[in-house]
């Protein structure tokens, strides 16, 4: 199978791999060097040795036993084999005075046999470091003399103990050979954890700590199957760990994922990961939910990367989703002064080990947590030799006591373990655990049912349509990072808006009711602050979904079609580089109001007897002008937009759909509507071709089998109707271009796309009745036909 990672992951999992080989092929001719010489050199040939080459041999055989004994480096770091430094600072911590001898006695044989220890790992070390350019050396110096003795004059024997001797030495000798080779690995590998580390970007404190455990786990894997996953790399490694039932494995995940979200190139590779374990998931949710104060970085990291997944995940899979988002929403009446994590009570939990793992996540039930700007963890050592023994049985007790206190606590200080809150972290603050709360939400409402299971959930809604009942609303459009908050905000509600449904209509009266929160959506329309400006778009979404609702004032309508006639209609030149984005921004409003005026007029044609109330006739004349102005300069048909591939492009031509459609759309509600009589809608037509023969470049360039170009064609064909039927005289120009063979064309890429959306009808279509492509186009030439 393909690995799959970067090439620095790449690179340590096979110098892993290669280093766990080399490590086993050295401990294989380790054992077998031990093996021969104590069954066969010390049990058959004791006898017949020098005691020189006893001595050589036994010293060979002790130092290659102290290298067989299993002190893993991850053990030995973390202490696992000095816990009597822990017994020894808690005795200093909890001794009675009613058992002071009995204690003191306890702490010196415990004290001792620390030091004892000690030396003991460091002769080890030592024996590690040394052992093999001692046994390259003894072994070459005994194969080059073989001065083994002659075995009492006995030929036979002789020739037995020297092959028996050579054996050993060669085997002292490849093992030694393949542990200068374990030693260069280790060396490589070292350094590519360190290059691994620095291109995946993890430069905080954790990062070599993550490495190293990635390492660990690494060699793990290959020890049960020999063989790594294909998909191994950090990522995997963090969704693993997210798996996990240990909450400390679980905030080294969501370090790990939330460190790489940051970057575009891995963000991919994250969500990939992610979204294929629902058990990932749902432990991140249920982190979300973390209330308690010493887990605010499991939250705030848990939060954003969620946050890159809420556009995928459905609410209707993963209960308790929306409590755990309403949480973040509620942070800002929890908010307190920076507070202070305290480290984990058991000073052996440390870095997760690789040899424990628990597969089996479980849904953390939330509890109580208030809001904090700093978590600084201070270390264990703190205030922990406060309390000294004040009276012992003898001075020799007492002063062995003290000295022995002094070098503990040194030790401690030195050799203190890892912990996984060790490392201080700086909160994001209340105001953007909101704005991910937010942008988590912004991504559930992509999908409808989420926005059903959303509206369900009162004390979420209430929280996200708060800002809008607030008089003071409007205050808050003069922070640019408030502005960006509002703007999800706004996107949430005109989705939960435009969702389907009996929860939709009540949140619609709802706020239709709500006067604060009207009047706060016509005051940003009303406001020409660069903030407000940013939040125009999606305050006529809003607006646009509540003029739906029966009980909306008329006064108020009226306020919102004007408003909307004045940014359609307003004429903007653009000659710089920063007036151009100024353009580009206007353009996409217009489009926007656009398509709110398309929604509008048939409610307003409906609601009212004289739609001119509203509309007056030149304003009518005004806005068909510009509509059919805007699909003559429309790019769509050209070439300019088709000519490239990337993302960019694809998202200019998006653009460039949006805006046709909401001119097509415009245009046909405005004829069909009688906003306008006959002569009006004649004098507002172009006197030359140049419409049809764009309608007809769009039609021919709009071969993508997609819902978006088929609601063009569609729009197109009935613009053509309300053409023919206004004006007579542009059938000829239609048949002139051979529009009802381009509509054949049309009808025919299209069909199976057509045939589809039988499925996908819309209560909220601006063009009612919703009719087949079929059904349009043979109107279209029918009339094309009675020239």
């Amino acid at each position: 199978m393909e690995e799959v990672g970067r090439p620095e992951e790449l690179m340590i999992n096979r110098a892993t791999r290669l280093w766990k080989d080399t490590g086993d092929i050295a401990s294989a001719l380790g054992y077998l060097a031990v093996f021969w010489s104590t069954v066969v050199l010390l049990g058959g040939f004791v006898g017949d040795l020098l005691l020189k080459e006893f001595w050589v041999l036994t010293a060979l055989s002790i130092i290659m036993s102290l290298k067989m004994i299993k002190f893993g480096i991850y053990e030995v770091g973390t202490n696992v084999y000095m816990e009597e430094i822990y017994i020894i600072t808690d005795i200093l911590r909890r001794r009675k005075r009613t058992e002071e001898r009995k204690y003191s006695v306890i702490f010196i044989v415990l004290s001792v046999m620390l030091v004892v220890k000690r030396v003991f790992l460091c002769l080890l070390a030592l024996v590690y470091l040394v052992s093999p350019v001692v046994n390259l050396g003894v072994s070459v110096w005994r194969l080059v003399r073989r001065d083994y003795g002659d075995a009492g004059g006995d030929i036979p024997n002789r020739a037995k103990l020297m092959a028996a001797l050579d054996i050993f030495y060669a085997l002292i000798l490849l093992q030694s050979l393949f542990a200068f080779y374990f030693l260069v690995i280790d060396s490589y590998l070292g350094y590519s954890m360190k290059s691994m580390n620095k291109h995946t970007g993890l430069f905080e404190e954790w990062g070599s700590k993550v490495i190293g455990m990635y390492q660990r786990e690494t060699e793990r894997k290959l020890k049960e199957s020999r063989e790594l996953p294909g998909n191994w790399n950090l990522i995997a490694y963090g969704v693993e760990l997210l798996q996990s039932a240990s909450e400390d494995d679980r905030l080294w995940g969501a370090r790990v994922l939330d460190s790489l979200c940051l970057f575009d190139k891995e963000l991919l590779s994250v969500r990939g990961e992610l979204l294929s374990s629902r058990l990932s998931i749902k432990n991140l949710i249920g982190m979300i939910g973390l209330r308690s104060t010493d887990k605010i970085e499991n939250k705030e990291r848990a939060t954003r990367i969620v946050a890159h997944l809420a556009s995928d995940l459905h609410i209707t899979h993963l209960p308790g989703t929306l409590q755990c988002i309403y949480s973040l929403l509620e942070c800002c009446k929890q908010y307190g002064e920076p507070l202070v994590i305290r480290p984990l009570e058991n000073p052996q939990q440390g870095l997760p080990h690789p040899d424990t793992k628990d597969q089996h996540g479980s849904l953390e039930t939330p509890e109580h947590q208030g809001d904090f700007l700093i978590v600084s963890m201070p270390n264990k050592t703190d205030h922990r030799y406060e309390q000294v023994i004040s009276s012992l049985p003898t001075w020799l007790v007492k002063k062995a006591t003290t000295m022995l206190g002094k070098l503990i606590k040194k030790l401690y200080e030195l050799t203190e373990p890892p912990k996984p809150y060790s490392h201080p972290y700086k909160t994001i603050g209340t105001k953007e655990l909101i704005a991910h709360g937010l942008m988590i939400l912004e991504g559930l409402t992509q999908d409808q049912v989420n926005c059903t299971e959303i509206i369900k959930h009162q004390l979420l809604l209430s929280e996200i349509t708060s800002p809008l009942r607030r008089h003071d609303f409007l205050s808050n459009v003069r922070d640019c990072r408030m502005v960006e908050i509002l703007s999800r905000s706004l996107t949430v509600v005109s989705r939960l808006l435009g969702s389907l449904g009996d929860g939709a209509t009540s949140l619609r009266q709802e706020l239709v009711s709500n006067t604060e929160a009207i009047s706060n959506l016509m005051g940003i329309l009303e406001t020409d602050s660069k903030g407000a400006q940013k939040l125009h778009d999606k305050a006529i979404e809003i607006l646009t979904e509540l003029a739906f609702d029966g009980s909306f004032q008329k006064l108020d309508f009226n306020k919102l079609f004007d408003a909307l006639l004045c940014i359609f209609l307003d004429e903007e030149t653009s000659n710089t580089i920063a007036e151009q984005a100024e353009k580009d921004k206007a353009t996409k409003l217009r489009v926007k109001a656009g398509e709110a005026l398309a929604t509008l007029l048939p409610v307003c044609s409906t609601r009212y007897a004289n739609v001119a109330d509203i509309l007056p006739e030149q304003e009518a004349i005004n806005l068909l002008t510009k509509v059919l102005d805007q699909i003559v300069s429309s790019k769509m048909g050209t070439t300019a937009v088709e000519a490239k591939g990337d993302s960019t492009s694809n998202e200019k031509q998006s653009e460039e759909e949006k805006c046709l459609a909401a001119m097509l759309s415009l245009a046909v509600v405005i004829c069909n509507e009688n906003v306008i009589n006959k002569e009006d809608s004649v004098d507002a037509s172009p006197k030359d071709a140049s419409l049809v023969k764009k309608l007809k470049e769009i039609l021919e360039s709009n071969k993508r089998r997609s819902a978006e170009c088929l609601m063009i064609v569609k729009l197109i064909c009935q613009v053509v109707i309300a053409m023919t039927k206004v004006k007579h005289s542009c059938i000829e120009q239609f048949n002139e271009h051979n529009f009802t063979e381009a509509l054949t064309k049309a009808l025919e890429t299209m069909s199976e796309v057509d045939d589809c959306t039988l499925f996908t009808g819309n209560d909220r279509e601006v063009i009612k009745p919703a009719r087949s492509l079929s059904c349009l186009v043979k109107e279209a030439q029918e009339l094309l036909q009675t020239a």
